[in-house]
């Protein structure tokens, strides 16, 4: 009996040490989690308790230079739901379909789904916002979002580029600098019960977002339109296949219009084929033809290998390495300043043997090409140069005068800009300043001089040269009245499976002024125009166009700085003959001629006073057409008579026909006779004699 009550007691001590040892275990537990885990698991609690919305910030906007805005925000609403809070999910699918103008299967997933926030549609139009709030549903809800949207539609597209459905940069300015533009999310926690609904009274936190910073341009947006008529107007007359035009502030690589064409509307950028969003003016890789001899007459002339006054000849080509290399024609005896304004490949060519091949590429890689301009433009191309290995004789004749090398829009406006402010290469510049919500600058962006190319005295001699190219050259249709303006022509063959092919050119022109004082330079490239194709015909016009506007809204006044621009100017006539009665108007009509047109047909057959005649600006063009126009491949042999041997080399180039002159002075024959039809390209002999006077003999070519 004794040892049973014993062993009751030892299972009963048992019994109590083993409820004493499991409460002690319990109570360090609850220890544990309720007082050293307590912030944990009551933020962990609390979690499973909270619903989040985020809230989506307002993106920064895009100005240009004076504040006026190019890309800026709308509010509009989104469709979200609960899924679990929805009672009839048939029904509620129907109704919001219907609302929404969406398939009803599409909307039954959404709101069938085990989740408590799914988007149904996002940044619905007003009517639809207001037909869904109509329904009062339980479980759908709207809500606000900030929407990107492009006030001026296609204006400045390829450089702002466009955002997303979520707020996010995706080309252009909008990409690049999305970080900045975005801004920070903020977030809305409500306490919800069980079935995620809303707790009365419950608990709620508001982390407010943080709009995005805006972006301010160097565009200006006056010129912005200005240059965005004038290349529509240029794509509808020369129906070319694209086109770039840009102005930039020569003294500081701020580019103040930026326009490509084809284009498209940021606010549906899907809407038309993706090489519409191209950036042409960094992107495009082409030949620039005669625009580049700007480069290879500064880098001469710094070297002191040509002067202003120095003699060449041009008998219509030059021998290089065993290769006949031609000229547009055959110009005769030329001053180096000659050589400029008339831009003669022969010339361009010689100069360029001067130098080294190492020397000359110092110079063009100091001029800012076969690098990216680093202008922060997405899509910058460096342009195609031959390694300077490979470059031979001919290579380096060729690209002396501009073939042979392949640039960007954006490097050319940078390396004019070096001849107009003094040799300095500005950096290219599209982004002004980055300021915070409240105004305060955050990041300003100044001008930078990369480096020194030339001397003053030299850019001051060469902006001279370009002047008379506008003044009495291939330049004369940029001529705006009471400005010194300067610039170059450029007309170059396209390459076609490895040929340069005869009916695809890319035309330009290069320019700035005034020249005294250079405050904008130009350049349009035109590619693949159809009908005329020198950039003397229809890309100086259009710079000539934009120059006037410009200037007068930045308020330059006209100056007459000596009596030689007080007498009354002269105006050389265009050849017209050969073209649609169409064409040869907008020809005339760019260099500010009038005309009289006789006859009866669609094609002028002759003109009166014939092309190189200089006449004043009043003076009334006779136009003869006719109803036979030359056959494909054909032209028109103008009536050169009377006219001096460069007069008549001009004349027959631009009308796609070669020189050979016989005798000195002025054309007294011509074989074959003016109105015969013959192929481009022919040779035209022309028969010369000196007038009474008689002018001297041509000087020996340049060897």
């Amino acid at each position: 009996m004794k040892h049973t009550l014993t062993m009751m007691r030892k299972r009963i001590a048992l019994f109590l040490l083993a409820i004493i040892f499991c409460t002690c275990g319990l109570a360090a537990r609850l220890f544990y989690l309720q007082v050293l885990k307590n912030e944990k698991y009551q933020a962990a609690a609390l979690t499973q308790r909270l619903h989040e919305i985020e809230i989506q910030p307002k993106r920064g906007l895009i100005t240009d230079r004076n504040g006026k805005k190019l890309a800026i925000n709308v509010s509009l609403d989104s469709v979200v739901v609960n899924p679990r809070q929805i009672k009839n999910v048939d029904q509620a699918s129907a109704a919001l379909a219907e609302a929404l103008g969406l398939p009803v299967e599409q909307v039954r997933t959404k709101l069938s789904r085990d989740t408590s926030f799914e988007w149904v549609a996002r940044k619905i139009e007003p009517e639809k916002s207001k037909a869904v709030r109509a329904l009062k549903l339980d479980g759908v809800y709207l809500v606000e979002e900030s929407d990107r949207f492009y006030p001026n539609g296609t204006l400045l597209s390829h450089v702002i580029g466009f955002a997303g459905i979520d707020n996010q940069g995706l080309e252009g300015l909008e990409l690049v600098y999305d970080k900045q533009l975005r801004g920070t999310w903020g977030r809305f926690l409500g306490e919800t019960d069980a079935y995620n609904r809303e707790i009365p009274g419950g608990e709620k936190q508001y982390l407010p977002s943080k709009d995005g910073c805006n972006l301010i341009l160097t565009i200006d947006e006056v010129l912005q339109h200005i240059v965005e008529r004038e290349i529509d107007r240029l794509m509808e007359e020369t129906k070319a296949k694209g086109a770039a035009i840009l102005i930039a502030d020569p003294n500081t690589g701020e580019i103040l219009a930026l326009a490509n064409r084809p284009t498209f509307d940021p606010n549906n950028p899907t809407a038309v084929p993706d090489t519409n969003r191209r950036n042409l003016a960094v992107w495009y890789n082409y030949e620039p033809g005669s625009t580049f001899k700007i480069v290879t007459a500064a880098a001469a002339m710094e070297e002191k290998l040509v002067q202003e006054n120095d003699g060449f000849y041009c008998q219509g080509g030059l021998q290089i390495a065993g290769h006949y290399i031609g000229c547009v024609t055959a110009h005769g005896s030329q001053t180096f300043a000659e050589v400029v304004k008339n831009s003669c490949n022969v010339g361009f060519m010689t100069i360029g043997m001067r130098m080294t091949r190492e020397k000359l590429y110092e110079y063009i890689q100091a001029f800012g090409f076969g690098q990216v301009p680093g202008s922060s433009l997405p899509g910058e191309e460096t342009g195609i140069l031959l390694p300077v290995k490979n470059v031979g004789p001919v290579e380096q004749a060729n690209i002396s005068f501009g073939q042979g090398i392949a640039v960007t829009p954006l490097q050319m406006i940078s390396m004019v800009g070096v001849i107009a402010n003094g040799g300095q290469l500005m950096k290219p510049q599209i982004v002004r300043e980055i300021k915070d919500t409240d105004g305060t600058v955050i990041q300003p962006f100044t001008p930078q001089t990369v480096r020194q190319v030339i001397s003053s005295e030299t850019a001051h001699k060469l902006a001279g040269l370009l002047e008379q190219v506008v003044a009495d050259g291939t330049g004369r249709g940029a001529q705006v009245p009471g400005y010194r303006l300067a610039g170059k022509t450029g007309t170059a063959q396209k390459i076609v499976d490895g040929r340069y092919v005869s009916d695809k050119h890319v035309a330009s022109f290069l320019g700035f002024g005034p020249v005294d004082n250079p405050r904008l330079s130009i350049l349009v490239v035109v590619d693949e125009p159809q009908g005329a194709y020198y950039g003397g015909v229809i890309a100086a016009p259009v710079v000539k166009r934009i120059m006037e506007d410009a200037l007068r809204y930045l308020a330059i006044p006209p100056v007459v700085s000596d009596e030689k621009e007080k007498t009354e100017p002269k105006v050389e006539v265009p050849p017209v003959v050969n073209l649609p009665l169409t064409e040869a108007r907008k020809i005339l009509e760019g260099t500010g001629l009038s005309y009289r047109v006789e006859g009866e047909g669609s094609v002028v057959i002759e003109q009166t006073p014939p092309p190189g005649t200089m006449v004043k600006p009043d003076t009334k063009i006779i136009l003869e057409r006719g109803e036979t126009k030359p056959a494909p491949g054909q032209v028109t042999v103008p009536n050169v008579t009377g006219q001096t041997m460069r007069q008549v080399a001009q004349t027959l180039a631009e009308m796609g026909l070669t020189l050979k002159p016989i005798g000195t002075g002025l054309a007294v024959s011509q074989d074959p006779p003016p109105k015969s039809q013959v192929p481009a390209g022919s040779l035209i002999t022309v028969q010369f004699q000196p007038p009474a006077a008689g002018p001297g003999e041509p000087a020996s070519p340049e060897q």
